[in-house]
């Protein structure tokens, strides 16, 4: 009853927002399809998940709703989990946005269970906005995190770059900090692009279920192409590589990303 709850409860965040975008200009819709795949390395196993993403955007209202299926391997046990995750972003004025999430999965140790985040974004100089942000997530087992950040975003001619500090509080061991740092560089020509992801104590801060060992020295970094090929299609293609923190010793994972991304006329 509480998953069909959650579920529902996501899938009205999302079916409201497609209203209140009616109501205004016809929004734009987008369909992107993916798969990843992620290696944990030292035979701690792996996870593939599937991922379509709907996307509508109207301007000052975008609604993203994605249905998400992933099977996580390790320990001679293969374990499978059905999500669904729902995004409201929201322009309230030149100065103010918002982002509001729900992700809810089946009980699993795949994903998180339930994810509820809260990011606001103020403009506080020209070029440059500034992002305060909580989050928290049940996982499997019970496992409970709470998550706060701060950063800042600066925009200059052909892309942007950011960087945000984030507080890991799991309710069974101590907080820690983490930084993330993102450069988005656009096509001098075209639609393009290209961004890269580096983070440090921060490979918790997603919906997969974490790892018995997380912590603040886990360091990653992701690469990804946003690629048009032809004006209904692109191709969104991603490689990562992460070092984690385990009590016998560092080990190294890695993970790839393929997609098409669709605008609906």
């Amino acid at each position: 009853m509480l998953k069909f709850n959650l579920t529902n409860a996501t899938l009205l965040l999302c079916l409201n927002a497609v209203f209140a975008t009616a109501a205004g200009a016809r929004p734009k819709l987008t369909i992107d399809a993916a798969v990843i795949t992620q290696d944990y390395g030292a035979d701690r196993g792996s996870l593939t998940s599937a991922q379509l993403d709907y996307k509508l955007d109207d301007g000052d209202t975008t609604v993203l709703l994605s249905p998400i299926f992933g099977a996580r391997s390790g320990g001679g046990d293969t374990f499978y989990s059905v999500g669904i995750d729902g995004t409201l972003y929201h322009n309230w004025s030149p100065g103010i946005s918002t982002r509001t999430s729900v992700f809810v999965a089946e009980n699993a140790p795949v994903f998180a269970h339930l994810d509820i985040g809260q990011d606001v974004t103020f403009k506080v100089a020209k070029n440059t906005t500034l992002t305060a942000g909580a989050r928290w997530a049940h996982y499997f087992g019970g496992h409970k995190v709470a998550f706060q950040s701060i950063g800042l975003r600066y925009y200059f001619e052909g892309g942007s770059v950011s960087y945000r500090v984030m507080r890991v509080n799991p309710d069974d061991r101590d907080a820690f900090y983490g930084q993330l740092f993102n450069l988005a560089v656009n096509d001098a020509q075209g639609a393009g692009k290209t961004q890269l992801w580096l983070s440090s104590g921060t490979t918790s801060y997603n919906r997969i279920q974490p790892e018995d060992s997380i912590s603040g020295d886990d360091y990653a970094a992701v690469l990804q192409r946003f690629q048009p090929i032809s004006p209904n299609l692109n191709l969104v293609a991603a490689a990562g590589i992460t070092s984690y923190a385990r009590p016998t010793g560092r080990t190294t994972g890695s993970s790839f990303k393929l997609g098409i991304s669709m605008p609906v006329d």
